[in-house]
């Protein structure tokens, strides 16, 4: 019994060697998660104009062509509630914080990260932000855990930063993606349209728990900036045609009254609208619902406008 031990516990160091080097080299990988901890980290302070939500806001608000120093703490995906948990690990070193930028689009009130097909990207929220929750599920804790076997395409990875220097980061130095481009866009670009509506509809019935929590979050946040004295400035983005001809005027019509009943509630909040805005047409969209980059400078150009007066 002891030999057969001894056997075990000499195959299994190995292991949990490789694996532990594997983890520590995935971990080291810089990508956009750490890196926009790691920017708020020394430079909240400076920040006037603070931007969150999902890739629309990645996408749509590029933080280069504010007037104000401003930075985009938007990630795929990101729902309210890791919106509200960046907020609250950062607020009270936002000395200098005026604005806050957060969009509200079709799925804002209706989408749960948990509860997406995108699920695992909780893990770089505990992992490179230092999220408390999900503690005794190692899966959001670890990349190796975290990540689909076989790990040859990890492997590759660490192999190509630590000799070539290239990394997993996509976002620019202010947190902004600028990869959607023209020159990128697929010439079938509308057709995704239906699909991502689909996608991101919900039934209301079955969704008001987390319609009530999204609800919660934004109106904490709200809160918080009302007693700091900073503005908050709700975005519903343009999406193009192909997009908004097939929402659920249901779940259209929640997103805005919404917003428009915690604006009319708290001072501090102002409301702009343009998901038909006639000032954008098709050639400012990369796909259905995202823009492309002059697109997003368009936006942002409307939004530093509003925000200067």
């Amino acid at each position: 019994m002891k030999r057969f031990l001894k056997t075990i516990l000499l195959f299994l160091i190995p292991v949990v060697v490789a694996l532990g080097l594997l983890e520590y080299g995935m971990r080291n990988v810089p990508n956009d998660y750490s890196y926009k901890c790691r920017w708020l980290d020394h430079h909240i302070s400076d920040v006037s104009v603070w931007i969150f939500g999902s890739s629309h806001a990645l996408y749509g608000i590029n933080p280069n062509l504010l007037s104000l120093q401003a930075f985009n703490s938007a990630h795929p995906s990101q729902t309210l509630h890791y919106d509200a948990f960046i907020f609250d690990k950062y607020i009270d070193c936002a000395a200098n914080l005026k604005w806050v930028i957060l969009p509200v689009s079709y799925f804002t009130f209706t989408d749960r990260l948990e509860n997406s097909e995108e699920w695992w990207r909780i893990k770089n929220y505990c992992l490179y932000y230092d999220c408390p929750e999900y503690k005794w599920q190692p899966e959001f804790h670890s990349e190796v855990l975290g990540n689909p076997l076989p790990y040859h395409q990890q492997i590759a990875r660490i192999g190509k930063y630590l000799i070539c220097r290239k990394s997993d980061l996509e976002c620019d130095s202010l947190g902004f993606r600028n990869e959607y481009t023209k020159s990128k866009r697929t010439a079938d670009w509308t057709k995704n349209g239906p699909l991502r509506v689909q996608t991101n509809t919900k039934d209301l019935s079955d969704a008001r728990d987390i319609i009530e929590e999204n609800a919660r979050h934004l109106e904490a946040i709200v809160q918080a900036c009302e007693a700091r004295n900073i503005n908050v400035l709700l975005v519903t983005t343009p999406v193009s045609r192909a997009f908004y001809e097939c929402m659920d005027s249901a779940q259209y019509a929640l997103t805005v009254e919404t917003a428009e009943k915690i604006t009319a509630v708290h001072s501090n909040v102002h409301y702009m609208n343009l998901l038909k805005d006639a000032r954008f047409t098709d050639d400012d969209f990369f796909d259905a619902d995202h823009l492309e980059l002059d697109g997003a400078a368009k936006l942002t150009k409307i939004i530093d406008g509003y925000i200067s007066e």
